[in-house]
């Protein structure tokens, strides 16, 4: 019996997962293939937190695997050279994988299906509805996020699989060569930050946490700053599954339907519009990652090209200082630091930071998506794009150019002292009343710096800058 190829990519795991499904139906014994991809792990936009929680992620999966009396076979090298060795090792009789979006993906995938000499079988997983399936009524894309979910919401949503594994489901590896997990430094990538646990098992049981409790309060939860979500006891303030979704160790449908489970067993409306605003969250997820498919040059520069002759600023020392948490703004600095000691950071100080970057500082919003994308353990192409380009008033259905976060403001809505001391522990002795403007205190600390620029002038140069850019009169 010539067995089958799962190609594992950003689906690591077994449970409901599409492509894998469809292989065990097949009957024949199933490979379960993972390729380390230079042009992937090499990019500009590879990050070691990421990598190590993708490494995290694999290790689970072989021992899933082992559990099915198989392993993760694990090969390096450019994937279509990859395959057609393991084809010719193995007589595979088809291959099966699940689609990614990025445009290096769907070329990468495109050559499999033309050059592989067996079948090739492709399916949607990532998302709840994939590229395509949501559009206006003339069949555009669309590029406003409130119609594109109101058509979203009427759709029918793809059921969650039940896939019943046995010894007989996988190929035993007997006999196949696996190089086995690279370490970070194999890689070469340099030691990093601890990461969460990475495992089905992991996702699984933040989605029951959160549906339990805090799913419930998350209309008014969503923007707290919590201090680290994956830390023994934390708040459940949101459902943390980000890194998770990212790396396909939970599927979207199996989110949406205990989201729609919970709205279904409560007759609570404020609860059900909780739920309702939580799985909003993954319908920009869907959102951003049509966008990127329809317009795939969103990831190199400007989604319109409204801003294309905007006048930048080329600041090396303010963007170091920005990536480093010392712009003097306590509610920029916390976060940032945050982003590098854990790898991940709030969705609201995200809108934050990226419009203080990008409307305080006048630096290029693909600056701030380059230091994302190498941090975050979550990092989307398509998610922190869209992310970036919505605070930079740059994007699809952007925020207007002039609204410009006021970081005192977002600092005293949003942040706790704790949150702030925590993270910055040279305001350990600023008193509360002074936190979020430390420079104000009658006795600034010392090892902290003032803030690198005036709100009310940084302000004032952005709105000239966007304003020259539209074509508009400027004032002198």
């Amino acid at each position: 019996m010539h067995p089958v190829i799962h190609w594992f990519r950003r689906d690591l795991r077994l449970t409901d997962n599409t492509a894998l499904h469809h292989a065990a139906q097949s009957g024949q014994p199933v490979i379960p293939l993972f390729i380390f991809d230079e042009r992937v792990y090499k990019s500009q936009r590879a990050g070691a937190p990421r990598m190590a929680f993708m490494l995290k992620a694999l290790a689970a999966l072989d021992a899933n695997l082992r559990q099915h009396g198989s392993r993760l076979i694990v090969r390096m090298g450019r994937p279509l050279e990859v395959l057609q060795a393991v084809i010719t090792e193995t007589n595979a009789a088809a291959l099966y994988f699940n689609v990614d979006y990025t445009p290096y993906a769907r070329e990468r995938d495109a050559q499999a299906q033309q050059a592989l000499p067996i079948p090739v079988h492709a399916y949607e997983d990532a998302l709840l509805m994939p590229p395509g399936s949501v559009r206006t009524g003339d069949g555009r894309p669309y590029t406003v996020y409130t119609p594109f979910k109101n058509n979203w919401e009427k759709q029918t949503k793809p059921a969650s699989q039940h896939t019943t594994f046995t010894h007989q489901t996988f190929h035993s590896g007997e006999g196949l060569a696996s190089q086995g997990l690279p370490t970070l430094s194999d890689l070469g990538f340099s030691p990093t930050i601890d990461v969460p646990e990475a495992s089905e098992q992991a996702a699984r049981a933040l989605l029951e946490a959160f549906m339990a409790q805090g799913v419930k309060q998350y209309s008014e939860t969503r923007n707290d700053l919590p201090i680290n979500p994956y830390a023994q006891g934390a708040p459940r303030s949101t459902s943390y599954l980000s890194p998770y979704l990212r790396f396909g160790l939970i599927s979207p449908r199996v989110c949406y339907e205990a989201a729609r489970d919970a709205w279904s067993s409560t007759p609570s409306a404020a609860y059900r519009d909780s739920i309702r605003t939580w799985v909003s969250e993954l319908i920009w997820r869907d959102f951003y990652a049509h966008i990127l498919v329809a317009f795939p040059h969103v990831l190199t520069r400007d989604f319109a090209d409204t801003y294309l002759s905007l006048d930048w600023r080329h600041a090396p020392d303010e963007l170091q200082a920005w990536q480093d948490g010392l712009t003097g703004y306590p509610i920029v600095d916390a976060p940032m630091r945050q982003l590098k000691a854990i790898g991940w950071m709030p969705n609201r100080a995200r809108m934050i930071v990226a419009s203080f970057l990008t409307k305080h500082l006048l630096i290029h919003w693909l600056e701030g998506d380059r230091h994302f994308m190498r941090h975050l353990i979550d990092g989307d192409p398509a998610s922190n794009n869209g992310g970036w380009q919505w605070s930079a008033g740059t994007g699809t259905d952007a925020q207007p150019y002039f609204r410009i976060f006021n970081p005192i403001n977002q600092s005293e809505k949003f942040a706790t002292p704790a949150y702030l001391r925590h993270w910055i522990p040279e305001l350990a002795s600023v008193p509360d009343k002074f936190i979020h403007k430390p420079w104000e205190a009658p006795q600034p600390p010392v090892d902290y710096p003032p803030p690198i620029v005036d709100h009310g002038a940084a302000r004032e140069r952005t709105l000239r800058a966007f304003k020259q850019a539209r074509g508009e009169k400027v004032d002198s």
